[in-house]
């Protein structure tokens, strides 16, 4: 397509900067791979999220806050990857000179792929939200620190305080509002503010809190009288939640791009790492509720004891032989039961014997001797 065609479906002229990002014998797709990280990895998210309410429905028969918030982050990233799929039908993921020909055609499609990730960036915000906001207050329920409790609380107040801003700061970076996908109207009667500054500062704090709430729990973490086994799952699922802040720093590197005129494209690489940093952060938090159900199934690998030490780290090899004794503990009880039963069915034989004898005129107690 032309050069003088794309300023004219801009409405304006692209500076030397953007100039120099265009190569029109550039047709490479990203099309495939919003396609395949959007399926993927919300197939995961949602996948380990319905096990986790099957655990607590079926399992436990217990609901705590952070649930409810583990299915409103996956809810939200549910909306912001069935947009992006919708959003691969108007150019997502393709060079904007690759779009489908006339002029008109190629603008109204850019419109409503920039109009739609602007929908995807309001709930990739709730997401994001929602998923740290669950593992504080699963965090806040299991832990009884003082020191940990205050670091969570502030924790949570910067998220609850940035996941707000994000979603207005979203909706009304430009005013009118449509001035943010309508190209047109931006050029001539509006004022946007600059969105990707923002973005900036708001993948930075998101970093920090990322860090925060990874680090925090350790200590307490570690206090936890568990198994070798059962501690480096919890070390690998730190791992996870580090590798979502790894994913974050990355994402924070390709902001740069949403400034280019080829937005189309520019938009996919972002986007794809932002699912997979908010199902990632999800997975993390709904893998530990499902510890009855892991039990379960690999009940020599995940036994079921957990307790936690004030004093101080147990030594791994302990926790499987308290499981062991507490386990012959509960079968001598049940023996005893059992044989308490045995006895009162004894009993009761007994009695309707004797009142069968009665009946018939027999002695009552033909121990006695007349």
């Amino acid at each position: 397509m032309p050069l003088r065609l794309l300023q004219r479906a801009y409405s304006v002229l692209p500076t030397p900067d953007e100039l120099d990002q265009i190569d029109l014998d550039n047709h490479s797709s990203l099309v495939a791979s919003v396609y395949a990280v959007n399926i993927v990895f919300l197939v995961l998210a949602s996948a380990i999220v319905a096990l986790r309410l099957y655990t607590r429905a079926c399992l436990t028969k217990q609901f705590f806050i952070d649930d409810a918030l583990a299915i409103l982050a996956v809810a939200s990233i549910l909306i912001c990857t069935c947009v992006a799929l919708v959003a691969t039908r108007y150019g997502l993921g393709r060079h904007v000179w690759d779009l489908p020909m006339p002029l008109s055609h190629i603008l109204h499609d850019t419109k409503r792929c920039v109009q739609l990730m602007f929908v995807a960036n309001v709930f990739y915000a709730t997401a994001t939200a929602f998923t740290k906001m669950s593992i504080i207050t699963s965090c806040l329920r299991i832990f009884p620190s003082e020191t940990l409790r205050r670091i969570l609380y502030v924790t949570a107040a910067v998220v609850v305080g940035l996941g707000v801003s994000a979603v207005f700061a979203t909706i009304f970076q430009c005013s009118p509002v449509r001035a943010a996908w309508d190209f047109e109207l931006a050029s001539r009667s509006s004022h946007c503010y600059p969105f990707v500054d923002f973005l900036y500062a708001n993948s930075a704090i998101n970093i920090a809190t990322d860090f925060i709430i990874c680090l925090a729990p350790l200590p307490s973490f570690w206090r936890l009288r568990i198994p070798v086994r059962q501690r480096l799952i919890v070390c690998f699922l730190f791992c996870i939640g580090f590798v979502a802040c790894i994913i974050s720093i990355i994402r924070l590197a390709f902001l740069h791009n949403l400034t280019g005129i080829d937005v189309t494209y520019n938009l996919a690489t972002p986007l794809n790492w932002t699912v997979v940093e908010c199902c990632l952060g999800i997975i993390c938090v709904s893998i530990p509720p499902m510890r009855p159900l892991l039990s379960r199934l690999m009940p020599n690998f995940l036994p079921t004891h957990v307790s936690e030490s004030r004093s101080g780290p147990a030594q791994g090899s302990r926790g499987p032989q308290r499981t062991r004794e507490e386990a012959l503990e509960e079968m001598n009880r049940e023996l005893d039961r059992q044989l308490l039963e045995i006895a009162k069915r004894d009993d009761r034989s007994v009695e309707m014997a004797m009142s069968t004898l009665s009946k018939d005129g027999a002695a009552v107690e033909p121990w006695r001797v007349p």
